[in-house]
Formats: structure tokens, sequence, C-alpha cells
């Protein structure tokens, strides 16, 4: 009996070795050696969410966005004006300015708010002051000249800055009133030096789904919408290879891109995260603005090895959103006034 114990016991500790070493065994493919890590398809993946739209999505959505911004301008300081009063040939002037003040003189009406005024509303405002002196004015104010209407088009034009919105103008319009696309020589022929993929118009911090290249490549006028008093055209270049680190990091930039740039190193460029960050759940943009691929990889599991790092390529946005940020709408506002302001400290240090 005590024999029969003696080798149970022995058998049993035996099975809790092996069974150990084959636990504390490292997940490796047939072949691998033995110590190595896990080889990089048996990670977790990146997840790649799909929000890109076809193009009928992206016209109809764009419909929608330039219908509501079909509003009344409203005058500004620098406006020109021209007021006249019917039958009053006194009461006419050409040239009224809205000055600094957002105020304009006028005879016997005296000085009246301007700015943040539509034409109509400007009108009645003049027409009731008159009604002192006149038994029934009719007065008439036109634009001479909408000075306080701008928008930017800046990056690889002949010509860029901010430019009056004087006239009803379409997007080629003002390509075309900036010079057009630059070139450069490449291999003794001239070239444009613009990349339209990653090309796009904001308006009030909203990326608009214009897709350029459907518009300037293949002259899909569909996409070629009337401007907007702010609106912004970035025209990036096509030479410079870069990425964006923005988002919940210390300190946002644009870095230029290099070979085997993992996102996992790349992030640590921007020199730490914010409190704020949720590092579980980095936003990786890659593409056009307006319509582009969106991966979402695991910063935490990455570091850790238990997930793929994301590969960056030129172009990409990677954003650190803040805990609770989910939503692709809230995303892109958030990131499109950092990406302005980096753009535009650029463009000025190279001036």
């Amino acid at each position: 009996m005590k024999k029969w114990l003696k080798q149970s016991l022995t058998s049993v500790a035996l099975l809790a070795f092996f069974s150990g070493c084959m636990t504390n065994q490292d997940v490796r493919e047939p072949g691998q050696p033995p110590g190595m890590p896990p080889a990089p398809e048996m990670l977790e993946p990146p997840q790649q969410i799909n929000i890109r739209k076809t193009v009928d999505e992206q016209l109809a959505e764009l419909d929608e966005l330039v219908k509501d911004a079909e509003t009344v301008p409203k005058l500004g300081k620098g406006d020109l004006l021209s007021i006249s009063v019917y039958d009053e040939p006194d009461l006419s002037l050409k040239a009224v300015p809205i000055r600094p003040d957002g105020k304009i003189s006028f005879p016997l009406a005296g000085d009246l708010v301007a700015a943040d005024k539509s034409v109509q509303e400007l009108t009645d405002d003049i027409t009731e002051r008159l009604k002192r002196y006149l038994l029934s004015p009719r007065v008439s104010v036109v634009v001479n000249q909408f000075n306080s209407l701008k928008y930017t088009l800046y990056g690889e034009v002949v010509n860029p800055g901010v430019y009056p919105l004087v006239t009803d103008m379409t997007i080629t319009e003002a390509l075309a009133k900036a010079g057009g696309l630059r070139k450069g020589q490449f291999r003794a022929s001239h070239v444009e030096l613009a990349d339209l993929t990653h090309a796009f118009i904001s308006r009030d911090g909203n990326v608009l789904p214009v897709d350029f290249v459907k518009l300037l490549r293949e002259g899909d006028l569909r996409f070629d919408i009337p401007l907007q008093t702010g609106d912004y055209i970035y025209i990036p270049s096509g030479l410079s290879k870069e990425v964006y680190i923005i988002g919940e990091v210390n300190k946002a930039s644009i870095f230029a891109f290099r070979e085997e740039m993992p996102m996992s190193r790349t992030v640590s460029l921007a020199e730490g995260f914010t409190p704020d960050a949720d590092l579980s759940r980095i936003h990786v943009i890659r593409g056009a603005l307006q319509n582009p691929t969106l991966i979402v990889a695991d910063f935490t599991k990455v570091i850790a090895g238990e997930a793929q790092d994301v590969q960056l390529e030129p172009g990409d946005i990677v954003y650190v959103p803040p805990t609770g940020l989910i939503k692709w709408a809230r995303i892109i506002n958030s990131i499109m006034p950092t990406i302005q302001a980096l753009q535009l400290g650029i463009i000025l240090s190279d001036r």
C-alpha cells in the first residue's frame, strides 16, 4: 500500500512539473526559435473603420451643405456702399465706407451701425432716420465692394494668400485668380507640384466633401461649389512628405516622413501625452480628409507587444483623442483648427 501511494505521488509531481513547463512555453509559429516574440500576424490587428462615402453620397452631402450656406451676406468693416434717396439728389453718395468702428455717416441720418447687418436692414435703418425730415423717403443701398468677405487659398498655387470675396466665385475660379496650380521642373519638363488627394476646403472648421482629384483632374464640376466668406482652401505639395501628430499631446506638430515610421515611436516626437489622452483609441487618418480611411490602434497594447503597430504613410494624421470622444464628426471638427494653424505657421515661417 505504501509503495503504491509513493508511486502515485511521484506520478502526480511529474505530471505537474511537465504541465507547468508546457504552460510557460512561448506561443510561436512552428520552427520559430524559443524566446522569440510572437510573429506579427499573431498579434491583434488595428481596427479599420469604414467611413468612406461613394461619390453620390459625397455629392448629396455637399448639396445639403451648399443649400444651408445660402444665407444673405452681412456687411462688414471696409465694405464700400452707394446710398441714394429717390428724387433727393443731395442725398446720394457713391463711396460710403464702413469705418473700423463698424459705422457709416449719411446726411440727416448721422452715424449708423452698418457692420453685421444685411443691406435690407441698413436700408430700413436709414429710411427710419430720414422719416424725421422727409415724408416718404425711398432709400437704395448698393454694395460696391464686399471687402469684409474673404477666403483663404494656401499651398501649391502661384499666388497663395487671403482674397476678398467681392463677387460670386467657385473653387476653380478662385484657383484661376491665384494663378493656377504651381508647377516645377522635373527631368526637363514642367510638372504640377500639387497633391490633390490631400487637398481640402473647410468652412467654419468643417471639411466639405469636395473631391479635388475629380474636380481638377476629371473635370467633375459638380464639386465646383460657390465659396463663402471664411472658406479655407489648402493644396499641399506632392514633393513634401509629412505626417501630423495632433490631439492630446504636449506638442502638436508636423514631422518629415521617414521610411519605417511606426505610429508607436512617432507619437513620442510630440513630447508625451496630456492627462486626458485616450491611448486605447489612437486614430490614424489616411488619405483625403473629406473621405478618408480611418485606422484605430490601441497604443497600450502595441507597446506591450499584444497588438500590431501601424506603419505610417506620407500625409497621415495621427490624432490622440480625449477620453469619451467617439464620433467621427466631432473628431474631424477637433482636428481642423489645429491642422490649419500648423499649416499657416509653416507658410509664415517659409515667408
